[in-house]
C-alpha cells in the first residue's frame, strides 16, 4: 500500500465502500446479528433492523432488501446490511486507516455467517473542492489538472462555455482495478442529507471530483476468498483513487487549500466574499 498525503483540509464528503456477494437468505438470522452486535457496537451503537427477529425463513422481496444497519451517535458513520452485500459509508472520513478499521471490523462479523466470496468490491470518494473566489467556471484552470477542463479551450464563435460536466475511466495497467472519475464545477453542493447520514451544510461553488474504483468477478470466479485477500484488494482499491486524485489536482490547490487548515480557510473565503460584495 503506497503512503499519500494525509492533507490537514481534505475536500472528501462521503466516502462509501461496498462488498457485494451472491444472495443468500440466512444473512438476515440471529446469529448475524450476534455477529454484527460483537464486532461494531462500541463504534456504532444505533441498532436499525429491517427483517422481523427470529424469522430464519423469510426470503427477501428484492435482492438489495435491507437487513440491518448500524450507525454512530452522530450518524456520520454507518455499516448497512443487505441480502446481497454490505455498506460502510462515512461523512466524517479522517484517514484510510480509520475507514479500513471499519471494514475489517465487517468483515470479521462476516466471517461467523454463511457468505459467500465477494463478486465485487469497490471504494468510492465524493470529493468537493472548494477555493476562496473560484466560483466561474475558468477560475478553476489553476486548481485542476489541464486535461479535466479541455473541452473549454474551444466554443462556437459568440459563446462561451457555462456548464461542464465530464468523466474519464481508467484501467490499471498491473492489476484488474476500474476506476471512474466523474467531475465538473457546480454553484452548490450536489449531495443531500438522508434519513441516513448527517451531512455537515457546505454552501458554494465547488468543483466536484467523484472517484469511484473497484474489481468484480462471478460466483465462479470471486475477486477474494478471505478476509485479507479482501482487505488487500481495498488497499489497491485506495491506492488508484488516490492516484486519480493527486493526478487530477495542481500543487497550487495542494499549497493555498489543501495543506491550509480549515479555519485558515474559512477566513479566506471570507474575505474573497466580502470583496464580491
Amino acid at each position: 500500500m503506497t503512503e499519500w498525503e494525509n492533507f490537514p483540509n481534505p475536500p472528501v464528503r462521503l466516502v462509501s465502500f461496498e462488498l457485494r456477494f451472491p444472495v443468500r437468505r440466512r444473512i438476515a438470522t440471529r446469529p448475524v446479528w450476534d455477529a454484527f452486535e460483537e464486532g461494531l457496537t462500541s463504534d456504532l451503537p444505533n441498532v436499525e433492523s429491517f427483517v422481523r427477529e427470529g424469522d430464519d425463513a423469510q426470503l427477501p422481496v428484492h435482492e438489495n432488501d435491507l437487513v440491518l444497519r448500524r450507525s454512530n451517535v452522530d450518524r456520520d458513520w454507518a455499516v448497512t446490511l443487505r441480502y446481497n452485500g454490505v455498506t460502510v459509508e462515512t461523512t466524517a472520513y479522517v484517514s484510510y486507516g480509520g475507514l479500513r478499521k471499519c471494514i475489517d471490523s465487517v468483515l470479521l462479523a462476516l466471517e461467523s455467517v454463511p457468505w459467500a466470496s465477494p463478486t465485487r468490491l469497490g471504494l468510492r470518494y465524493i470529493n468537493e473542492i472548494r477555493v476562496p473566489g473560484a466560483s466561474r467556471i475558468l477560475d478553476w484552470r489553476p486548481y485542476v489538472n489541464p486535461c479535466l477542463l479541455s473541452p473549454l479551450n474551444d466554443h462556437p464563435v459568440g459563446y462561451s462555455a457555462s456548464y461542464l460536466q465530464a468523466g474519464l475511466g481508467f484501467h490499471s495497467l498491473s492489476g484488474p482495478e476500474h476506476t471512474y472519475a466523474h467531475y465538473g464545477p457546480l454553484p452548490d453542493s450536489p449531495l443531500e442529507p438522508d434519513d441516513v447520514l448527517q451531512l455537515k451544510e457546505i454552501d458554494g461553488p465547488c468543483f466536484i471530483l467523484d472517484i469511484d474504483s473497484f474489481v468484480s468477478g462471478t460466483a465462479k470466479s470471486p475477486v477474494a476468498a478471505t478476509r485479507k485477500e479482501v482487505l488487500d484488494v481495498v488497499d489497491r482499491l485506495h491506492d488508484a483513487v488516490e492516484a486519480v486524485f493527486n493526478w487530477s489536482i495542481t500543487e497550487r490547490l495542494r499549497e493555498e487549500v489543501l495543506r491550509v487548515p480549515p479555519s485558515e480557510t474559512e477566513e479566506g473565503a471570507e474575505r474573497a466574499g466580502d470583496r464580491g460584495a
